[in-house]
């Protein structure tokens, strides 16, 4: 999302004079403007929340976790729908939930992004009407207004639940809506764990593994799997950090762990001697080309001396470019036309 996108929702709220929340994720503006009286951030992504914090907007940090919040509580509640449609849902159902009769939930969104869908279901499953306003390209913002409890729940039953999805290596692998790829075996990932055994022929036994951007914990499982004693994981993502903690403690008894919120590992303090990175290249909606290179920043700063990473990205990024003049060694190990494999010696 834009700042224009974040102002042009601030502006259809105000004024708001009491309690109030606004919902951000991965698609909000990465430059907030300054704290609104009376708004407080939830969000489940750790560089917002931090972010937030600094500017001094009361801010919580939660895989939208709303049970803080009393329900009728609450004026205004504002929010610029996700990518998901289970997040969505879920977000929604807690955010009506808790507003006062005559309270506002405002909704913003691009009209490709299934807002319009959002917007019916809603005014149907809680027999309320809602006003329309159209604001740049083709952004939409719905406001309804409260008067009565709901007839009826949006689907979110399946939200909250962590349920296992598949075995790795004899291993449970656990993951919830709100997490890329969570229903299924990234084939990312996947590709990346087939170069794996080559990578660690003739190579001393990894004791300190890390996982850059750990999703549900597949490459945290890898990290045991190939001997490391103790493993760091870190995410931006609440939901990504609550399933990557869940697989750890299922499956790693006697190895040392932790789990930690980090933009971009940004705060973590680890000499990792090998490190394992699926790194994303889009942000919210729109693909976001300085993500690589910044998570190559990270590895790199991550890494033991002679230490390795292994990188998968999509075919087209240019990986190796990017790494050549940070790291010693740059070993493209394979591609399939649709990831590649990058190896990465410090």
């Amino acid at each position: 999302m834009t700042d224009t996108c974040l102002f042009e929702l601030l502006d259809c709220a105000a004024p708001i004079t009491t309690t109030g929340v606004l919902v951000l994720d991965e698609n909000s503006a990465t430059n907030l403007p300054s704290p609104v009286p009376g708004l407080h951030i939830i969000s489940n992504r750790y560089d917002i929340y931090h972010q937030a914090q600094g500017l001094g907007w009361p801010a919580t940090f939660s895989d939208f976790d709303f049970s803080s919040i009393a329900a009728g509580s609450i004026q205004h509640a504002l929010y610029r729908i996700s990518k998901e449609k289970r997040v969505v849902e879920h977000v929604l159902q807690q955010l009506w939930a808790r507003l006062e009769c005559s309270g506002c939930l405002t909704i913003a969104g691009f009209k490709n992004e299934g807002i319009k869908t959002f917007a019916r279901r809603m005014s149907e499953a809680w027999q309320c009407d809602f006003t329309l306003s159209r604001g740049k390209h083709h952004l939409h913002l719905y406001r309804f207004v409260k008067t009565a409890e709901p007839l009826s729940m949006l689907n979110t039953a399946d939200y909250e639940t962590l349920v296992p999805v598949t075995q790795w290596q004899g291993m449970s692998l656990w993951s919830k809506p709100g997490i890329f790829a969570w229903d299924r075996l990234d084939d990312g990932s996947c590709f990346l764990l087939d170069q794996l055994p080559l990578a660690l022929a003739g190579r001393e036994t990894p004791r300190r593994g890390l996982d850059l951007g750990c999703g549900s914990g597949l490459l945290s499982l890898a990290l045991l799997h190939a001997g490391c004693s103790e493993i760091m994981a870190t995410d931006n993502n609440a939901a990504a950090l609550l399933a990557t903690r869940h697989n750890l403690q299922c499956n790693a008894s006697e190895q040392h762990w932790q789990v930690k919120p980090g933009d971009i590992a940004q705060g973590i303090r680890f000499s990792a001697d090998l490190l394992l990175c699926n790194p994303p290249f889009h942000q919210g909606f729109a693909v976001e080309n300085t993500l690589t290179g910044s998570f190559l920043k990270a590895a790199h700063s991550l890494l033991a001396p002679r230490g390795q990473a292994l990188f998968v990205v999509n075919s087209f990024i240019p990986l190796e470019k990017l790494a050549a003049p940070v790291f010693t060694g740059v070993n493209l190990m394979a591609d399939n036309r649709r990831f590649k494999v990058v190896q990465l010696v410090r």
